[in-house]
């Protein structure tokens, strides 16, 4: 029997995140759309994303989940999580918001019930290297008995060899902390620690300057992550081979990286280039970890037998949409120029950014592309094909591709309404998601106070009010406005 929510249990782990709690937040590489965009690049026919099932399993507080649900209301989901406290918080959201296609329980992963059903699509972020390992043994026969047989796994994990550095660090923390009676007594510890390896006197070899940048990251993270990621005692990091045999034990085989930029040695040299080339694709990726020092993975599985074979197929990307990247608009919001391969590469992304926050056919970017070439018989630089064309600039991870639309509102109208998920969470946090899945930093306290007002029920006016003296004066209209059409270019706004 799991316990209920308001019990204490004997599990450390379980009181761990009760006490100190984990902020959850969206996750794209988790969202189902993009789940389902490379498994059919890749040749499995996935579950269209409007209809599917979707389980996530250690779902946290919600923040990952629930916005999906929010999104897809003719799809089924289902969370659970063995700590009782963000459960709890998860369930508050989903009755807050009216959501009825979602269902969060809290549940050990060994007790998913066999007659739970399949699922097309299949979340465990954060979880599998972050449990004792009797327990993790379950999680990969869990996922095959539940997965669909044309369903896609992901599975987040601590990976070696770069996570040697970390481990010195967390080998540090824990023997530093170690006598401390609680958590919140540890926390203190290893704040003065983390302050101490930070002002400590300058690096005298590269490996103490590793060690140092560690710490310094470590000195920004907030306690939930400081207690459940670097003090826990279950943190066990694995080579990718080591997880692909794991898989491989309940019939699973690895797909792909949810960042396929990952997956590619075009950086390297010539002959490094070759050499991996003569590799097969799960050994390679093995040689491009260390090549690379790779700390963290976000790996997709699916069943043996839905892979007879591994190819990238471009005309694939026909029926799909398209959108510049997170890490595109960040940069040109920033001030920053983007270089591209070709011109049509350049006008590509500058018409996507035109386009943007909604997603664009990449139907009309063929018809698009044809109207802008010039007509036969003009002389032409030979240029890559559309489809393989957006194909290369989504793995070079310029671009987006999704299986659906997504069309946010463009400009904010009379009555403003922000993604439902976004405004519940902006009342207690900062990080929020958006209509892509995208964690959006709102920034400041009135930001967030905007965001949790806009249901809809206020007029601009009735805005200015209730923000105060954040919008007071003779230029409050003009800042709210300027408000308003930031959340409108972050895609939080619904049309």
């Amino acid at each position: 029997m799991t316990p209920t929510l308001h019990e204490r249990t004997a599990d450390p782990t379980v009181n761990a995140y009760d006490e100190v709690l984990y902020v959850g937040h969206p996750f794209a590489y988790t969202h189902p759309d993009r789940l389902a965009t490379l498994a059919i690049l890749h040749g499995v026919e996935a579950a269209p994303v409007l209809t599917c099932r979707v389980l996530e399993i250690g779902c946290g507080d919600g923040a990952n989940i629930v916005p999906m649900a929010a999104t897809f209301p003719d799809a089924q989901f289902f969370g659970c999580d063995y700590a009782a406290r963000p459960v709890a918080r998860a369930q508050q959201m989903v009755a807050d918001l009216g959501l009825r296609n979602v269902r969060i329980v809290q549940l050990d992963l060994r007790n998913i019930p066999a007659d739970a059903g399949s699922f097309d699509y299949i979340i465990v972020h954060g979880l599998y290297s972050w449990v004792p390992l009797d327990v993790r043994q379950h999680l990969m026969p869990v996922i095959a008995r539940h997965l669909a047989p044309n369903g896609i796994a992901y599975v987040s994990y601590n990976a070696f060899p770069g996570c040697r550095i970390r481990q010195a660090a967390w080998d540090l923390l824990r023997l530093h902390t170690k006598d401390c009676p609680d958590l919140k007594t540890k926390l203190v510890a290893a704040r003065a620690l983390i302050a101490l390896m930070v002002d400590s006197a300058g690096p005298v070899n590269r490996g103490e300057d590793a060690l140092r940048a560690e710490f310094r990251k470590l000195a920004d993270r907030p306690d939930g992550a400081l207690c459940h990621d670097d003090l826990s005692e279950s943190n066990y990091p694995v080579y990718f081979q080591e997880f692909v045999a794991d898989a491989a034990s309940s019939g699973l085989t690895f797909l792909v990286e949810a960042d396929l930029f990952t997956m590619t040695a075009g950086d390297f040299a010539a002959h490094v280039r070759e050499a991996l080339g003569r590799m097969d694709r799960l050994t390679r990726e093995q040689y491009l970890d260390f090549m690379r020092f790779r700390p963290f993975r976000n790996s997709l599985l699916c069943h043996a037998t839905a892979l007879p074979e591994f190819r990238l197929l471009p005309e694939r990307v026909a029926d799909m949409h398209a959108s510049p990247a997170q890490t595109v608009r960040s940069l040109i919001a920033g001030g920053k120029t983007m270089t591209y391969q070709n011109d049509d590469a350049r006008a590509l992304m500058e018409h996507l950014l035109a386009h943007w926050p909604h997603t664009v056919p990449v139907t009309e970017l063929a018809d698009w592309l044809s109207a802008r070439r010039p007509p036969s018989g003009v002389a032409y630089m030979a240029s890559t094909p559309l489809d393989t064309l957006l194909l290369e600039l989504c793995i070079a991870g310029v671009l987006d591709l999704r299986t659906r639309p997504v069309t946010p509102a463009m400009v904010a109208g009379e009555r403003p309404i922000a993604f439902g998920p976004a405004r519940w969470i902006s009342r207690d946090h900062d990080v929020v998601p958006n209509l892509y899945h995208d964690g959006i930093h709102l920034g400041d306290p009135v930001a967030r106070q905007l965001v949790a007002l806009l249901d809809g029920t206020r007029t601009r006016a009735e805005l200015m009010l209730a923000l105060g003296d954040a919008c007071a004066g003779p230029d409050g209209g003009e800042q709210l406005d300027a408000a308003l059409s930031g959340l409108a270019r972050r895609a939080m706004l619904l049309a």
